[in-house]
């Protein structure tokens, strides 16, 4: 029996991807998808689908960890795992982008952001960014990025941003760099993407689906080793759901927006 009553518990975003590569048949049942969300009072879910939390976080920052978290844990530790020789690239302060930034620190590696503000940018710093840019001052904000490598560029980038920084990015590689795509961030983009940023070069594209419960147990270690507390914008009561989610559609938060049980 994995769990018993008591237990401080998470549920998996695929609830039947366990481990080992991704298969077709893990993507058919998603969490909030086909499947019923989290937003309710209760939930009954396959004991197989479910993981400790570590015991230093709340129940709220606990919340924040079976999809955001993961995806940015298998964004660095998927398909080219980071080292501390690397330098990281995160687009933004959205819940995926703060957890890569907090992640790759955690395994020694150097970061570079994007935001939009002075405010984010100061906080992105005390997270660990090395050097953080405003791409509404710098809108070339790839070449900054390179001119801050030496022109040699990074090993790693988050890519969150989609159609309108994916050429950026992958600009922004060093020879042989990794972009790791979050989501859909290629949609509706390929029209658009020069060839040769793709060729010649070494470099490699992921798509990452969140993750399977082996990557959501090892996050975990590393939060609880590292004792690593989640970034909340704002919570929420139940009652007030539907702000919530205006709020986090309002693209002003920093972090994970959560939603209470009460």
């Amino acid at each position: 029996m994995r769990v018993k009553i008591g237990d401080r518990i998470a549920g998996c975003f695929h609830p039947r991807w366990l481990g080992g590569p991704i298969n077709p048949e893990y993507l058919t049942d998603r969490l909030g998808a086909n499947l019923d969300g989290m937003l309710a009072q209760y939930a009954v879910l396959n004991e197989e689908a479910l993981v400790h939390v570590p015991s230093h976080l709340s129940f709220e920052e606990a919340a924040t960890l079976p999809c955001a978290a993961v995806t940015a844990w298998v964004a660095l530790t998927g398909h080219l795992r980071v080292t501390a020789a690397d330098t990281v690239l995160t687009l933004g302060s959205g819940g995926v982008s703060v957890f890569a930034l907090q992640f790759a620190r955690l395994l020694g590696a150097r970061v570079i952001a994007t935001t939009s503000t002075a405010e984010k940018a100061e906080r992105l710093k005390t997270l660990g960014a090395s050097e953080v840019i405003n791409y509404t001052e710098t809108p070339d904000w790839d070449t900054r990025v390179r001119e801050l490598t030496d022109d040699r560029g990074v090993d790693c980038v988050v890519e969150i941003g989609g159609p309108g920084t994916i050429a950026m990015s992958l600009k922004a590689l060093d020879v042989g760099g990794h972009v790791s795509l979050i989501g859909s961030s290629l949609s509706q983009s390929g029209a658009g993407l020069d060839p040769l940023l793709l060729t010649g070069r070494g470099i490699t594209l992921g798509s990452i689906s969140v993750g399977s419960r082996d990557d959501f147990e090892n996050m975990n270690r590393a939060i609880a080793m590292h004792h690593l507390h989640p970034v909340i914008d704002r919570t929420f009561p139940f009652a007030e759901a539907k702000e919530a989610y205006r709020h986090f559609d309002g693209r002003s938060h920093f972090g994970k927006v959560v939603i209470t049980h009460s």
